[in-house]
């Protein structure tokens, strides 16, 4: 063995030790280490926040960039462009928030005061339907009746305390919103300037990696960085259209059928569902218990009916719409979401389509390669 191979093995040998050592460190003082990255994140937690807002808000504001770019050919006016740009990308979100808000809130009040005045009379109902059923048991019949008089004296405190505890969690929740404008706020210019300065920033990166990686590794990071942004990108926006979708779909068959909620239920599933295809149970959960308060029985007509039309969507509608915007058949979209799911629950949901899109890319790309090198055709 020469000099050269003796270093380079002590260097190896070198950092196993190292290695060792830091991993030992880190082990017996995991909750230093834990409380350190806890005030590193709560710092950056702004600017990591306005990451993902100037990542989402670049998607429309990229194709409305691209239609101003037409109208306004001259390059003088490229900056005004990009600001107008950034301008209507804002104002298109808050313009959602506001409608959703606006067209939920008035629902929702006139909903809960109409649940709250039922109570009584499911109260009484079901007082009646279970007597009726104990009618040979007199003695029971008697302690029911009781049971459900001294029920019936403290519905009202009932509600009472429930009203009360929804306002106060409404309080504490409007404090913590104000609290944590600042920071919202903060994230929002962060998100901004990045949107404002995005090619130069990237510029700066590459220039940052070539400085200190080799320029093959480079060149391969940033081809798979561009395939997972253009993966991400169209993720995003086919799961926004097709939770449109299935909010408008399950609207129509709440109101088809007559059922109660449909506005609430309808929304809440449009939301919820930018979970792939398992985040609409969310939804389903609480509208079948807001219809089984007053009718039991159309509850469970509605789980029907909302699972068929959520199973129609799911398989047929969800991997077509999705699926194909990343690049994925039904078959391999439905097996990322399933697989992401078991093994990280809902952030695998969320992700699991776009990793496995990227995954499968690479991997094609790969294997196209090597059948091509040994020059074999599959056919």
């Amino acid at each position: 063995m020469n000099i050269k191979e003796e270093i380079k093995e002590l260097r190896k040998w070198m950092f196993l030790i190292l290695f060792a050592a830091l991993s030992f460190w880190v082990v017996n003082n995991f909750s230093i280490i834990f409380g350190i990255v806890s005030k590193i994140f709560k710092v950056l937690f702004p600017f990591i926040l306005g990451g993902v807002i100037a990542y989402i808000l670049n998607i429309p504001m990229m194709k409305i960039e691209t239609l101003l770019k037409k109208i306004i050919k001259k390059n003088k006016y490229k900056n005004l462009v990009r600001i107008i740009s950034i301008i209507l990308s804002l104002m298109i979100f808050v313009l959602v928030l506001v409608f959703i808000a606006f067209l939920l809130i008035p629902e929702l009040i006139s909903n809960v005061e109409s649940l709250i005045n039922s109570i009584p009379k499911v109260i009484n109902d079901l007082k009646v339907w279970i007597v009726d059923l104990l009618d040979k048991y007199p003695d029971i019949q008697v302690q029911i009746n009781n049971a459900f008089s001294n029920s019936e004296h403290s519905v009202s405190s009932i509600v009472s305390s429930i009203l009360n505890y929804l306002l106060n969690s409404a309080l504490g929740f409007m404090g913590n919103l104000v609290s944590g404008f600042a920071t919202v706020f903060t994230s929002i210019i962060f998100s901004i300037y990045m949107l404002c300065q995005k090619e130069g920033l990237i510029k700066g990166f590459k220039k940052v990696l070539y400085a200190y990686i080799n320029k093959e590794k480079v060149d391969k990071f940033l081809e798979v960085g561009s395939l997972a942004n253009n993966t991400f990108s169209k993720f995003i926006s086919g799961q926004c259209v097709e939770a449109v979708i299935l909010g408008c779909l399950i609207f129509v068959a709440l109101k088809i059928f007559s059922f109660p909620y449909a506005l609430i239920i309808s929304v809440l599933t449009a939301v919820t569902a930018l979970i792939p295809i398992f985040g609409a149970i969310i939804a389903m959960v609480i509208g079948a218990i807001l219809i089984g308060i007053t009718n039991p029985i159309k509850a469970i007509f509605f789980i029907v009916v909302y699972q068929t039309i959520q199973q129609i969507e799911g398989n047929l509608i969800y991997p077509r719409v999705v699926g194909k915007s990343v690049g994925l058949s039904p078959l391999w979209t439905l097996l990322a979401i399933t697989a992401g799911g078991s093994l990280f629950g809902i952030v695998g949901m969320l992700i699991g389509l776009p990793v496995a899109s990227v995954l499968y890319a690479l991997i094609k790309e790969s294997v196209n390669k090597k059948i091509k090198g040994k020059k074999i055709s599959i056919e």
